[in-house]
Protein backbone atom coordinates (compact mmCIF):
# COMPACT_ATOMS: atom_id res chain seq x y z
CA UNK A 1 0.00 0.00 0.00
CA UNK A 2 1.26 3.63 -1.20
CA UNK A 3 1.82 5.54 1.79
CA UNK A 4 0.46 9.25 2.14
CA UNK A 5 3.62 11.27 1.88
CA UNK A 6 4.36 9.32 -1.23
CA UNK A 7 1.17 9.67 -2.98
CA UNK A 8 2.11 13.61 -1.71
CA UNK A 9 5.19 13.76 -3.47
CA UNK A 10 4.39 12.90 -6.00
CA UNK A 11 1.04 15.04 -6.35
CA UNK A 12 3.58 18.10 -5.83
CA UNK A 13 6.23 16.70 -7.98
CA UNK A 14 3.38 16.42 -10.68
CA UNK A 15 1.75 19.69 -10.16
CA UNK A 16 5.49 21.62 -10.09
CA UNK A 17 6.36 19.75 -13.68
CA UNK A 18 3.08 21.50 -15.51
CA UNK A 19 3.74 24.41 -13.76
CA UNK A 20 7.09 24.48 -15.52
CA UNK A 21 5.96 23.34 -18.46
CA UNK A 22 2.88 25.48 -19.44
CA UNK A 23 5.48 28.64 -18.66
CA UNK A 24 8.02 27.24 -20.39
CA UNK A 25 7.83 30.20 -23.28
CA UNK A 26 8.46 33.24 -20.45
CA UNK A 27 11.34 31.08 -18.79
CA UNK A 28 12.87 30.96 -22.17
CA UNK A 29 13.75 34.85 -21.62
CA UNK A 30 15.78 34.46 -18.45
CA UNK A 31 17.60 31.69 -20.42
CA UNK A 32 16.05 29.02 -18.87
CA UNK A 33 14.62 26.08 -21.17
CA UNK A 34 12.55 23.12 -20.71
CA UNK A 35 12.24 21.45 -23.91
CA UNK A 36 10.50 17.87 -22.60
CA UNK A 37 8.42 17.24 -19.52
CA UNK A 38 10.41 16.57 -16.42
CA UNK A 39 13.52 18.15 -17.64
CA UNK A 40 14.38 21.81 -17.03
CA UNK A 41 18.00 23.51 -18.40
CA UNK A 42 19.39 26.93 -17.78
CA UNK A 43 22.59 27.75 -19.87
CA UNK A 44 24.64 30.75 -20.55
CA UNK A 45 27.85 31.73 -21.61
CA UNK A 46 30.39 31.43 -18.81
CA UNK A 47 34.35 32.77 -18.40
CA UNK A 48 36.56 31.03 -21.11
CA UNK A 49 39.57 30.72 -18.60
CA UNK A 50 38.84 28.64 -15.23
CA UNK A 51 41.07 29.68 -11.98
CA UNK A 52 44.30 29.68 -14.07
CA UNK A 53 46.33 30.14 -10.74
CA UNK A 54 45.13 26.10 -10.13
CA UNK A 55 45.01 25.07 -13.65
CA UNK A 56 48.26 25.69 -14.69
CA UNK A 57 50.08 24.81 -11.58
CA UNK A 58 52.11 21.95 -11.58
CA UNK A 59 50.12 20.04 -8.53
CA UNK A 60 47.58 20.27 -11.23
CA UNK A 61 49.52 18.66 -14.19
CA UNK A 62 50.27 15.95 -11.51
CA UNK A 63 46.45 15.61 -10.92
CA UNK A 64 45.71 15.40 -14.87
CA UNK A 65 48.51 12.52 -15.07
CA UNK A 66 46.84 10.96 -12.17
CA UNK A 67 43.48 11.59 -13.76
CA UNK A 68 44.18 9.90 -17.03
CA UNK A 69 45.30 6.40 -14.94
CA UNK A 70 42.27 6.66 -12.71
CA UNK A 71 39.88 7.19 -15.20
CA UNK A 72 41.00 3.89 -16.97
CA UNK A 73 40.66 2.05 -13.51
CA UNK A 74 37.52 3.37 -13.41
CA UNK A 75 36.47 2.15 -16.90
CA UNK A 76 37.88 -1.37 -16.75
CA UNK A 77 36.21 -1.50 -12.99
CA UNK A 78 32.63 0.15 -14.40
CA UNK A 79 32.94 -2.86 -17.48
CA UNK A 80 33.80 -5.47 -14.96
CA UNK A 81 30.98 -5.08 -12.48
CA UNK A 82 28.37 -4.59 -15.03
CA UNK A 83 29.21 -8.46 -16.56
CA UNK A 84 29.61 -9.65 -12.80
CA UNK A 85 26.77 -8.69 -12.22
CA UNK A 86 24.98 -10.76 -14.84
CA UNK A 87 26.94 -13.64 -14.48
CA UNK A 88 25.65 -13.56 -10.32
CA UNK A 89 22.07 -14.14 -11.98
CA UNK A 90 23.01 -16.19 -15.12
CA UNK A 91 25.36 -18.54 -13.15
CA UNK A 92 23.06 -21.26 -11.33
CA UNK A 93 23.66 -20.77 -7.27
CA UNK A 94 21.96 -22.84 -4.49
CA UNK A 95 18.77 -21.64 -3.52
CA UNK A 96 19.50 -20.02 -0.08
CA UNK A 97 22.91 -18.06 -1.42
CA UNK A 98 21.86 -14.80 -2.99
CA UNK A 99 23.50 -12.71 -5.88
CA UNK A 100 26.55 -10.77 -3.98
CA UNK A 101 25.48 -7.61 -6.14
CA UNK A 102 22.88 -5.97 -8.14
CA UNK A 103 22.29 -3.05 -9.74
CA UNK A 104 18.79 -0.68 -8.11
CA UNK A 105 17.87 2.40 -9.87
CA UNK A 106 17.43 5.07 -7.03
CA UNK A 107 13.92 5.86 -7.42
CA UNK A 108 12.53 7.93 -3.81
CA UNK A 109 10.01 6.41 -2.29
CA UNK A 110 10.22 3.02 -3.96
CA UNK A 111 14.11 2.25 -3.92
CA UNK A 112 15.18 4.79 -1.10
CA UNK A 113 12.58 6.24 1.55
CA UNK A 114 11.68 10.25 1.08
CA UNK A 115 13.45 10.96 4.62
CA UNK A 116 16.65 10.13 2.37
CA UNK A 117 15.78 11.71 -0.75
CA UNK A 118 17.24 15.57 0.63
CA UNK A 119 20.61 13.98 1.72
CA UNK A 120 20.57 12.15 -1.58
CA UNK A 121 20.23 15.17 -4.10
CA UNK A 122 22.54 17.33 -1.82
CA UNK A 123 25.28 14.83 -2.44
CA UNK A 124 24.43 14.45 -6.29
CA UNK A 125 24.32 18.53 -6.87
CA UNK A 126 27.65 18.64 -4.90
CA UNK A 127 29.18 15.73 -6.90
CA UNK A 128 27.84 16.48 -10.33
CA UNK A 129 29.34 20.65 -9.65
CA UNK A 130 32.80 19.58 -8.67
CA UNK A 131 33.27 17.13 -11.70
CA UNK A 132 32.32 19.64 -14.04
CA UNK A 133 34.87 22.27 -12.00
CA UNK A 134 37.10 19.69 -13.11
CA UNK A 135 36.34 19.36 -16.59
CA UNK A 136 36.44 23.37 -16.55
CA UNK A 137 40.00 23.66 -15.09
CA UNK A 138 41.62 20.73 -17.26
CA UNK A 139 40.24 22.71 -20.11
CA UNK A 140 41.92 25.72 -19.17
CA UNK A 141 45.33 23.48 -18.25
CA UNK A 142 45.48 22.51 -21.87
CA UNK A 143 44.80 25.86 -23.92
CA UNK A 144 40.77 24.77 -24.71
CA UNK A 145 38.27 27.56 -23.63
CA UNK A 146 34.77 26.67 -22.21
CA UNK A 147 32.14 28.56 -24.08
CA UNK A 148 29.22 27.81 -22.24
CA UNK A 149 27.81 26.12 -18.80
CA UNK A 150 24.74 25.52 -16.80
CA UNK A 151 22.36 23.56 -14.33
CA UNK A 152 19.79 21.06 -14.99
CA UNK A 153 16.91 19.24 -13.32
CA UNK A 154 15.96 15.46 -14.90
CA UNK A 155 12.89 15.06 -12.78
CA UNK A 156 13.74 15.71 -9.56
CA UNK A 157 17.78 14.76 -9.95
CA UNK A 158 20.15 17.48 -10.23
CA UNK A 159 23.22 18.22 -12.71
CA UNK A 160 25.48 20.41 -14.15
CA UNK A 161 27.84 21.27 -17.26
CA UNK A 162 30.16 22.65 -19.21
CA UNK A 163 31.02 22.97 -22.89
CA UNK A 164 34.18 23.66 -24.09
CA UNK A 165 34.68 25.90 -27.87
CA UNK A 166 33.65 22.85 -30.14
CA UNK A 167 36.81 23.77 -32.41
CA UNK A 168 39.61 23.99 -30.35
CA UNK A 169 38.82 20.62 -28.17
CA UNK A 170 38.36 18.33 -31.82
CA UNK A 171 41.79 20.24 -32.78
CA UNK A 172 43.82 19.64 -29.83
CA UNK A 173 45.88 16.59 -28.98
CA UNK A 174 44.35 13.51 -27.99
CA UNK A 175 46.90 13.60 -24.67
CA UNK A 176 44.21 16.82 -24.08
CA UNK A 177 41.15 15.55 -25.00
CA UNK A 178 41.68 12.85 -22.52
CA UNK A 179 42.89 14.49 -19.78
CA UNK A 180 39.79 17.32 -20.06
CA UNK A 181 37.53 14.29 -20.06
CA UNK A 182 39.53 12.40 -17.30
CA UNK A 183 39.52 15.10 -14.91
CA UNK A 184 35.61 14.80 -13.61
CA UNK A 185 35.68 10.78 -13.34
CA UNK A 186 38.85 11.04 -11.43
CA UNK A 187 37.73 13.35 -8.74
CA UNK A 188 34.61 11.15 -8.15
CA UNK A 189 37.06 8.28 -7.37
CA UNK A 190 38.95 10.46 -5.34
CA UNK A 191 35.74 11.51 -3.28
CA UNK A 192 34.41 8.28 -3.03
CA UNK A 193 38.37 6.66 -1.53
CA UNK A 194 37.55 9.60 0.99
CA UNK A 195 34.18 8.81 1.87
CA UNK A 196 34.48 5.40 2.03
CA UNK A 197 36.61 5.09 5.66
CA UNK A 198 34.36 7.93 6.88
CA UNK A 199 31.21 6.10 5.93
CA UNK A 200 32.77 3.02 7.20
CA UNK A 201 33.93 3.60 10.96
CA UNK A 202 31.62 6.46 11.35
CA UNK A 203 28.83 4.77 12.69
CA UNK A 204 30.80 2.84 15.40
CA UNK A 205 32.23 6.28 16.44
CA UNK A 206 29.14 8.20 16.88
CA UNK A 207 26.82 4.87 18.07
CA UNK A 208 25.28 5.29 21.47
CA UNK A 209 23.69 1.66 21.60
CA UNK A 210 22.31 -1.31 19.62
CA UNK A 211 19.29 -0.64 17.98
CA UNK A 212 16.75 -3.57 17.39
CA UNK A 213 14.96 -2.77 13.73
CA UNK A 214 12.68 -5.83 14.43
CA UNK A 215 12.02 -9.03 16.89
CA UNK A 216 12.09 -12.63 15.11
CA UNK A 217 8.61 -14.20 16.59
CA UNK A 218 8.70 -16.85 19.38
CA UNK A 219 12.38 -16.11 19.52
CA UNK A 220 14.07 -15.32 23.60
CA UNK A 221 13.95 -11.79 22.56
CA UNK A 222 10.05 -11.44 21.27
CA UNK A 223 9.08 -13.72 24.64
CA UNK A 224 10.89 -11.02 27.00
CA UNK A 225 9.04 -8.43 25.19
CA UNK A 226 11.57 -6.96 23.27
CA UNK A 227 10.37 -5.20 20.85
CA UNK A 228 11.33 -2.64 17.73
CA UNK A 229 12.84 0.31 18.73
CA UNK A 230 13.48 -0.70 21.64
CA UNK A 231 17.91 -0.23 22.03
CA UNK A 232 19.87 -2.03 24.02
CA UNK A 233 22.29 0.39 26.17
CA UNK A 234 24.23 -2.44 27.96
CA UNK A 235 24.98 -6.02 28.35
CA UNK A 236 25.26 -7.62 31.94
CA UNK A 237 26.37 -4.18 32.73
CA UNK A 238 29.23 -3.46 30.30
CA UNK A 239 28.08 -0.78 27.96
CA UNK A 240 27.62 -1.90 24.08
CA UNK A 241 27.57 0.00 21.01
CA UNK A 242 27.71 -2.09 17.82
CA UNK A 243 25.91 -5.60 17.09
CA UNK A 244 29.54 -7.03 17.41
CA UNK A 245 29.48 -6.20 20.84
CA UNK A 246 26.11 -8.06 21.30
CA UNK A 247 27.58 -11.30 19.29
CA UNK A 248 30.04 -11.59 21.32
CA UNK A 249 28.42 -11.65 24.74
CA UNK A 250 25.69 -14.44 22.85
CA UNK A 251 28.69 -16.24 21.72
CA UNK A 252 30.36 -16.37 25.10
CA UNK A 253 26.88 -16.73 27.43
CA UNK A 254 23.12 -18.22 27.16
CA UNK A 255 21.85 -16.11 29.45
CA UNK A 256 22.51 -12.18 29.89
CA UNK A 257 20.36 -9.22 31.38
CA UNK A 258 20.10 -6.30 29.26
CA UNK A 259 19.67 -2.66 30.19
CA UNK A 260 17.17 -1.49 27.53
CA UNK A 261 16.07 1.76 26.63
CA UNK A 262 12.47 2.54 25.40
CA UNK A 263 11.22 4.61 23.09
CA UNK A 264 9.81 6.86 25.75
CA UNK A 265 12.74 7.05 26.80
CA UNK A 266 12.67 5.13 30.42
CA UNK A 267 15.00 2.42 31.00
CA UNK A 268 14.25 -1.28 32.05
CA UNK A 269 16.65 -4.34 32.89
CA UNK A 270 15.31 -7.86 31.51
CA UNK A 271 17.50 -10.66 31.95
CA UNK A 272 17.00 -13.62 28.95
CA UNK A 273 18.14 -16.77 28.61
CA UNK A 274 18.98 -18.02 24.80
CA UNK A 275 20.18 -21.63 25.43
CA UNK A 276 20.79 -21.86 21.13
CA UNK A 277 22.93 -18.35 21.67
CA UNK A 278 20.22 -17.10 19.50
CA UNK A 279 18.39 -13.38 20.94
CA UNK A 280 16.27 -13.14 17.78
CA UNK A 281 16.33 -9.52 16.93
CA UNK A 282 17.62 -7.98 13.82
CA UNK A 283 19.69 -5.26 15.35
CA UNK A 284 21.96 -1.94 13.96
CA UNK A 285 23.88 1.31 15.09
CA UNK A 286 21.93 3.50 17.48
CA UNK A 287 22.60 7.07 15.95
CA UNK A 288 21.42 10.04 17.44
CA UNK A 289 19.37 12.41 15.22
CA UNK A 290 22.21 14.85 14.36
CA UNK A 291 24.43 12.39 13.98
CA UNK A 292 22.59 9.97 11.55
CA UNK A 293 21.69 13.32 9.12
CA UNK A 294 25.70 13.55 9.11
CA UNK A 295 26.06 9.74 8.49
CA UNK A 296 23.25 10.11 5.93
CA UNK A 297 24.99 12.49 3.76
CA UNK A 298 28.55 10.72 3.88
CA UNK A 299 26.84 7.82 2.92
CA UNK A 300 25.40 9.28 -0.15
CA UNK A 301 28.88 10.86 -0.86
CA UNK A 302 30.34 7.64 -0.88
CA UNK A 303 27.19 5.97 -3.03
CA UNK A 304 26.83 8.31 -5.92
CA UNK A 305 30.85 9.28 -6.61
CA UNK A 306 32.02 5.38 -6.52
CA UNK A 307 28.26 5.17 -8.75
CA UNK A 308 29.42 8.05 -10.70
CA UNK A 309 32.91 7.19 -11.11
CA UNK A 310 32.37 3.52 -12.40
CA UNK A 311 29.36 4.14 -15.03
CA UNK A 312 30.33 7.51 -16.06
CA UNK A 313 33.92 6.23 -16.40
CA UNK A 314 32.70 2.95 -18.32
CA UNK A 315 31.79 3.35 -21.73
CA UNK A 316 28.09 3.71 -22.02
CA UNK A 317 28.19 6.62 -25.35
CA UNK A 318 26.85 9.21 -23.24
CA UNK A 319 29.08 8.92 -20.50
CA UNK A 320 33.25 10.36 -20.45
CA UNK A 321 34.34 7.17 -20.57
CA UNK A 322 32.52 6.39 -24.03
CA UNK A 323 34.16 9.60 -25.05
CA UNK A 324 37.72 8.60 -23.92
CA UNK A 325 37.07 5.16 -25.34
CA UNK A 326 36.50 6.52 -28.74
CA UNK A 327 38.96 8.74 -28.74
CA UNK A 328 41.22 6.28 -28.12
CA UNK A 329 40.09 3.72 -30.89
CA UNK A 330 40.06 6.82 -33.70
CA UNK A 331 43.84 7.09 -32.88
CA UNK A 332 44.41 3.51 -33.04
CA UNK A 333 42.34 2.47 -36.23
CA UNK A 334 40.94 6.23 -37.74
CA UNK A 335 37.33 6.41 -39.02
CA UNK A 336 37.26 2.50 -38.35
CA UNK A 337 37.76 3.40 -34.28
CA UNK A 338 34.50 5.49 -34.08
CA UNK A 339 32.35 2.82 -35.38
CA UNK A 340 33.42 0.08 -33.47
CA UNK A 341 33.24 1.96 -30.64
CA UNK A 342 29.84 2.90 -31.23
CA UNK A 343 28.75 -0.68 -31.66
CA UNK A 344 30.65 -1.66 -28.30
CA UNK A 345 28.98 0.69 -26.15
CA UNK A 346 25.87 0.34 -27.63
CA UNK A 347 26.03 -3.67 -26.63
CA UNK A 348 27.72 -2.89 -23.20
CA UNK A 349 24.48 -0.21 -22.75
CA UNK A 350 22.21 -3.60 -23.99
CA UNK A 351 24.24 -5.67 -21.01
CA UNK A 352 23.47 -2.84 -18.75
CA UNK A 353 20.21 -2.49 -19.03
CA UNK A 354 19.73 -6.08 -18.29
CA UNK A 355 21.73 -6.30 -15.81
CA UNK A 356 19.45 -3.77 -13.89
CA UNK A 357 16.26 -5.82 -15.45
CA UNK A 358 17.69 -8.92 -13.78
CA UNK A 359 18.95 -7.18 -10.71
CA UNK A 360 15.32 -6.48 -9.79
CA UNK A 361 13.48 -9.54 -11.06
CA UNK A 362 12.05 -8.15 -13.91
CA UNK A 363 12.97 -10.74 -16.19
CA UNK A 364 11.28 -13.85 -14.34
Amino acid sequence: MISVEIIAFIAIFIVAWILLYVSRRRLERFGVSVPIPFFVMYKSKVRDVWFPSISMSKAYRYYERAAVVLSIISMIGGIVLIFYIISEFIIPHPPSEKPALSLTPIIPGITISLSQTPFLLLALGISVALHEIMHALSATSNGIKVRNGGILLLGIFPGAFVEPDEESFNSSALSKKVKVIAAGIALNLILAAIFFPITYFFPNLVSQGILIESVVKDSAAYNSSLTSGDIIKAVDGTSVNNPYQLGNFLQKYRTNTYTILLPNGTEREVTISAPSHFLGVYVTYYIPSIWLDIYTFVFWMFTINFSLALFNGAPLIITDGGKIFTELLKRIMGTNGEKISLYFQALLILTFVYSILLSNHLLG
